[in-house]
């Protein structure tokens, strides 16, 4: 079976038990939405398949049952592996953009500087020459 994630998007908020909402597709030809990336109590990352809320007709507490799931236990390391590796590479990517972007913010300041100590050095120029 081919698994792949057609989109993945990671949530901005760091207290936030849900780090990521993906779809992934099976063999191109099925899709699942919702699959998420969560963080557990004890800090751990683990990937959790879509669940359906239902009440218990006893107790009355709400529940939450698995709307889809793997039949064996290779297929659902086989899900959770391809879910955490594009996790992974997502969070790079931003942290690498976020590096990106401070290096441009600094060349920006920079340039600034610059610009101002050539300006500087030409009035002083003009100065002198008057």
């Amino acid at each position: 079976m081919n698994f792949a994630v057609k989109s993945i998007g990671l949530t901005n908020d760091e207290n936030n038990f849900t780090k990521a909402i993906a779809t992934i597709c099976i063999d191109d030809v099925f899709n699942i939405e919702g699959v998420t990336v969560k963080k557990s109590k004890d800090n751990n990352l683990y990937v959790q398949l879509p669940q359906k809320v239902y009440t218990d007709k006893e107790t009355g507490e709400r529940k939450y049952k698995d709307a889809c799931y793997p039949t064996t236990r290779e297929i659902r390391e086989q899900i959770n592996n391809v879910v955490m590796d594009v996790y992974y590479e997502k969070l790079k990517e931003k942290e690498d953009s976020k590096e990106e972007q401070k290096k441009t913010k600094n060349v920006d300041t920079k340039e600034k500087s610059n610009k101002k100590t050539k300006e500087e050095k030409i009035e002083e120029t003009e100065e002198e020459c008057i």
